[in-house]
C-alpha cells in the first residue's frame, strides 16, 4: 500500500514537472510542497517496511534515510561541500515563499540554495483554484523585505518598494 501510494505521488510530480517545462503551468505550489513533503515521508517509512527483504526498492528507499545523513556529514567535512549537497536536498523540500499576493498574483523568492546570489523573483498567476502559471522573473538590487505592493496594467507587473515608492522595478508579462 505504502509503496502504490508512493509511486503515485511521485508520477504526481512527474507530470507537475512536465506541464511546467512544457506549458509552463503547474499545479498550486503548497500542494506541491505536499506532495514532496509526503513523497519523502512514505520513502522513509517504506524503507523500515522492505528492510527485511533486501530488494531494490529497499535499496531505493534507503536514499530517502541516507540522503541527511550524508549531507550532515559532508558539511562536517568540508563546509562548501556540505552546502553544495545541503542545497541540492534542500531545493526538494523548501516550502514556498511567496512575498506579495494580490488577487490572482504573486511574487515569490526562488530558491538558489546556500552559496548563491540574492534577490531573485518569479512572478505566478493563479489560473484555476489548482493551477498557477509561472508568467515573468526578474532580479531586484531589493531584498524580499523591502517589497511592498505589486500591481498590474495590461501586459506589464510594476513592483513598488517600502523605502523608495517612486522607485519601482517593471516586469514584461509573457
Amino acid at each position: 500500500m505504502i509503496k502504490k501510494v508512493h509511486i503515485g505521488m511521485f508520477l504526481f510530480l512527474l507530470l507537475n514537472l512536465l506541464l511546467s517545462v512544457v506549458l509552463d503551468l503547474g499545479f498550486d505550489n503548497r500542494l506541491m510542497f505536499l506532495v514532496r513533503v509526503l513523497i519523502y515521508a512514505t520513502g522513509v517509512l517504506l524503507f523500515f517496511v522492505t528492510i527485511k527483504n533486501r530488494s531494490a526498492i529497499t535499496y531505493y528507499s534507503s536514499l530517502y534515510l541516507l540522503s541527511p545523513i550524508i549531507v550532515f556529514f559532508s558539511w562536517l567535512a568540508d563546509g562548501i561541500l556540505g552546502a553544495l549537497l545541503g542545497s541540492i536536498f534542500f531545493a526538494l523540500l523548501a516550502p514556498p515563499d511567496t512575498i506579495v499576493q494580490n488577487d490572482k498574483y504573486q511574487i515569490r523568492s526562488q530558491y538558489t540554495g546556500f552559496l548563491s546570489g540574492c534577490c531573485s523573483y518569479n512572478l505566478y498567476e493563479t489560473k484555476f483554484p489548482l493551477f498557477e502559471k509561472k508568467i515573468g522573473e526578474f532580479r531586484a538590487e531589493r531584498t524580499s523585505n523591502e517589497i511592498a505592493d505589486l500591481r498590474i496594467y495590461g501586459s506589464q507587473a510594476v513592483v513598488y518598494y517600502k523605502e523608495e515608492p517612486a522607485d519601482s522595478t517593471l516586469i514584461q508579462i509573457k
